[in-house]
């Protein structure tokens, strides 16, 4: 009896120690959200000005739509993976776990993620393969969409950005149950972990691209309708900005240095939008949709803090 007493004392600080920690990272990710905020609200405020209010809520509305589908792109891969945790436990952790993105290096979310996973019984390989595999699957869907965006591209930038033409079909092929798996293996022998404990079939992987290619047309839409409500064009300006939106945002994690690819996505941005605005407009739609999406993330990580934790103690 005296042992079992011993044992549910050690565990019992262990999961103090683990809510802790998770508590303390929360007021990081929530400290570093505010000072992003506060860095660039001036240059954001000055923006927002130029769009009517009925614009600027219609854009905000679809951002929120589109992060809510990379929630459940991620939600999808975690559970692919054999963790099928409830709605509102991962909800909280997943939008709050997004603040990391304003601290430098693309590794807070995921470090968030695992740490506050263990308190929902998810083992920590486990959150960081689903992050990883959330991760690459919208950013190699963005890559395909933002060919939609190339004629833009090529006239700002040349026919060298035709050699990038070259990876698209060993992208391509990381779309394939096999080589995706296989890729997961190799990845983890190489850090000498042990394999997935089940392996992904082609419905899993045929959802989650089905869910990143509609997160971002909704989530580039919101771009687009900016740049409609300063003039463009909305048909012309449909494949420059929603192509364009996913090309400059999947750029944006490949530079772990930045928080959130701070001014990687808006240099993108403006080059391509300036094929249907002029680049004034242009740079005002690049600053207005960074405002929407900090707005986006604080409205959701506000949100999602007032639901039940799911800790299991």
């Amino acid at each position: 009896m005296a042992r079992v007493a011993d044992e549910e004392v050690t565990a019992g600080r262990g999961s103090r120690r683990r809510g802790l920690v998770s508590g303390l990272l929360v007021v990081a990710l929530v400290a570093a959200f505010g000072w992003a905020l506060a860095g660039r609200w001036s240059e954001i405020a000055d923006r927002l000005g130029d769009q009517r209010p009925a614009v600027l809520l219609g854009s905000l509305a679809l951002a929120l739509v589109g992060v809510f589908m990379s929630f459940l792109l991620w939600r999808g891969s975690l559970a692919a993976l054999g963790s099928d945790i409830p709605v509102g436990p991962a909800a909280r952790l997943f939008f709050v776990s997004q603040l990391g993105k304003y601290l430098p290096g693309a590794v807070w979310p995921v470090v968030a993620q695992m740490s506050m996973g263990r308190e929902l019984g998810v083992p920590r390989q486990r959150m960081g393969l689903a992050f990883l595999l959330t991760l690459g699957l919208a950013t190699l869907v963005g890559v395909f969409l933002g060919l939609a965006a190339l004629p833009a591209l090529l006239r700002a930038e040349g026919r060298s950005v035709l050699l990038g033409l070259l990876v698209l079909p060993a992208l391509a092929a990381l779309v394939v149950p096999r080589v995706l798996n296989g890729v997961l293996v190799l990845g983890l022998r190489a850090l000498r972990r042990p394999a997935p404990d089940q392996p992904l079939a082609g419905r899993d992987v045929a959802r989650g691209v089905g869910w990143a290619v509609a997160f971002w047309f909704v989530y580039g839409g919101h771009a687009w309708l900016l740049a409609v409500g300063l003039g463009a064009q909305p048909w012309e300006a449909l494949p420059v900005a929603i192509g364009g939106f996913a090309i400059a945002f999947s750029l944006g994690p490949l530079l772990v240095v930045l928080p959130a690819g701070a001014g990687v996505r808006e240099a993108v941005l403006v080059v391509l939008l300036a094929s249907v605005l002029p680049t004034p407009e242009a740079t005002a739609v690049a600053l207005t949709s960074r405002g929407v999406l900090m707005l986006t993330d604080g409205l959701l990580a506000l949100g999602a803090a007032l639901l039940p934790s799911g800790r299991r103690d």
